[in-house]
């Protein structure tokens, strides 16, 4: 599947352009870039306007952000706080994870998976989340 842009330069110039636009956006409205990139993902991807075809550039750039997003989340840690938080951070990681689980689980089986594929993407969404939610947190301090 070929994108409208035409060859690869193109398409990752003007997937690049367009988050910049919408994380711009997001920042005036005092939103988290990371939800920008989110929302400019769905609405670039093949599953809304399919702009950007799934292809192994734009496979490559994803998982260089995820990377990317895991460092900088890992930079920010302070373990000094995590201790002081205790109990506390301890409740809600779990309360955070068993709520992930239960309505990731709830979703993909709407979606019509069986209940052993919709209990891993419950789980990796759990993972996954929990990412995004230490991030938020973080830009938030």
């Amino acid at each position: 599947m070929t994108s409208i842009f035409g060859d690869v330069f193109t398409e990752m110039a003007a997937l690049l352009l367009i988050a910049a636009i919408i994380g711009a956006i997001g920042v005036r409205l005092q939103q988290p870039l990371i939800v920008a990139f989110i929302v400019v993902g769905i609405l670039v991807g093949p599953s809304v306007l399919g702009w950007v075809s799934a292809n192994g550039q734009v496979d490559l750039l994803a998982k260089l952000g995820i990377a990317l997003l895991l460092f900088v989340v890992g930079l920010k840690l302070d373990l000094h706080i995590i201790r002081t938080m205790g109990s506390v951070a301890l409740a809600t990681g779990l309360g955070q994870v068993f709520f992930t689980s239960v309505i990731g689980y709830f979703i993909a089986i709407a979606l019509g998976m069986d209940p052993v594929t919709a209990l891993y993407v419950a789980v990796a969404l759990t993972f996954f989340s929990t990412i995004i939610i230490v991030k938020l947190l973080s830009d938030k301090r």
